[in-house]
């Protein structure tokens, strides 16, 4: 079992702080412009790759215009209506399926979009859901649908039958959670464990606790998200990573509890042909590590932080006006105004998150998506990596989707249209 302290170095090397002036490469002085070879370099035995410059050169990868395949429906056939879909996954002979958590189910579809059947249901017992939460592809092309705080996952073969149920613990995470907060009494009790963060190819799952935010001190301070490889039998976990989580001030909010930021960053995981990858949405940076946790090296794009601008600012005070009133009578904690003045109290960070999302293609392309903020703004942008860590280059995505999936030609998104009916729809990635 590794120590904490393992990952905690790793973190540091992931901003940069173990690493020495000696440590250093760098380009030419004679040739002071960006140029699309990265600089490789070893700091502490790890690997750390820097790109300054797009490897395309006028030939990038594009999303297509327009969806080949849209599923959804306002209203009529039920198999098409979507309450609320938890994930979704193209399987490798090209079918759809997107759970529906609302219906508790995992609706399938050809490749043309027309339903087929569905899998699982309502209930207690083996393949049923109490709180299905996310679909995630699992090994050999089956896939996996894990439960409300991760205490327990299903998994299906590809042609949906049920295969088995796990109930996963995650002690050793918990025990520094609760450490933490009983002897030093430093951290804001979050709720206890887990959310699920993705499958590895060796079948064992990826769990972490929720945010744990510092409860003393004084000044910004950064909150912790712990995070567990636990083995696919549901056993204990065996292996703990530390990433910063988002920003608060320590007894700032009503209350005495902590004061959090706009804009706040936090930990964004996703599951490799051979491990996995991660950011903390602060810096250009994401940290590569094999199956069993080990670091293997950390990508970074040379490239500082957007700052926070006054029209950045007036955006996002103006969006946070509509969203809110827009809930009318729902709105809890007071009236629409008195929470509108609450939320616009709030103060703004030195800088903008970087990656906010983070996905890899069967390739082991790493994309890396980026909000662009402000008024009007109607794209967001997914940095794309190679499996070897140069940067590639920044594929647009409409800002309207939310991405599920990323595969080799393509990319699964889900939609809401002005109503927040919420659809499926498939996209052609011409490279």
């Amino acid at each position: 079992m590794r120590k904490p302290g393992f990952y905690i170095c790793a973190l540091l090397l992931a901003t940069g702080a173990c690493a020495t002036e000696g440590d250093r490469q760098s380009q030419s002085p004679e040739d002071d412009s960006p140029t699309p070879e990265p600089i490789i370099r070893d700091s502490a035995g790890t690997r750390i790759i820097e790109s300054s410059a797009p490897a395309w050169d006028g030939d990038r990868w594009r999303i297509s215009d327009a969806p080949d395949v849209v599923i959804g429906r306002r209203d009529g056939d039920g198999r098409y209506f979507f309450g609320w879909i938890g994930g979704g996954i193209v399987l490798g002979d090209g079918r759809i399926t997107v759970l529906d958590r609302l219906a508790g189910v995992i609706r399938v579809y050809s490749p043309e979009g027309t339903h087929i059947e569905d899998w699982g249901r309502t209930g207690e017992g083996p393949g049923e859901f109490t709180a299905a939460v996310g679909l995630f592809p699992y090994r050999g092309d089956s896939v996996l649908v894990s439960g409300s705080l991760a205490r327990r996952f299903h998994i299906f073969d590809h042609a949906g039958r049920f295969g088995r149920r796990a109930v996963t613990r995650m002690q050793l995470a918990q025990w520094y959670d609760l450490r933490d907060i009983v002897e030093r009494g430093s951290i804001q009790a979050a709720f206890s464990c887990c959310e699920f963060r993705a499958p590895l190819a060796t079948g064992a799952v990826l769990l972490s606790t929720p945010e744990m935010i510092p409860n003393t001190g004084s000044g910004m301070k950064r909150s912790t998200v712990l995070v567990a490889i636990v083995p696919d039998t549901g056993g204990v976990a065996d292996s703990v990573a530390a990433f910063r989580g988002g920003r608060y001030l320590p007894g700032e909010g009503p209350g005495g509890l902590p004061s959090g930021f706009h804009f706040q960053p936090s930990p964004q995981i996703a599951m490799g042909p051979e491990g996995f990858s991660v950011t903390e949405g602060d810096s250009y940076s994401i940290g590569a590590y094999d199956a069993s946790g080990q670091l293997l090296g950390i990508i970074r794009l040379a490239r500082e932080p957007r700052p926070v601008t006054d029209d950045v600012r007036a955006a996002n005070e103006n969006e946070i006006r509509t969203r809110i009133r827009g809930y009318g009578d729902r709105v809890e904690g007071g009236s629409p105004d008195e929470v509108i003045e609450r939320a616009l109290s709030a103060p703004y960070p030195p800088h903008l998150p970087t990656f906010e999302r983070l996905h890899v293609d069967p390739e082991g392309n790493i994309w890396a998506g980026q909000r662009r903020y402000g008024a009007g703004d109607d794209m967001a942008d997914f940095f794309v990596f190679a499996k070897d860590g140069r940067y590639l280059g920044i594929v647009e995505v409409s800002a309207t989707l939310s991405v599920l999936q990323i595969g080799s030609d393509f990319i699964l998104a889900q939609f809401s249209d002005d109503l927040d009916v919420q659809y499926v729809h498939l996209y052609r990635i011409g490279k």
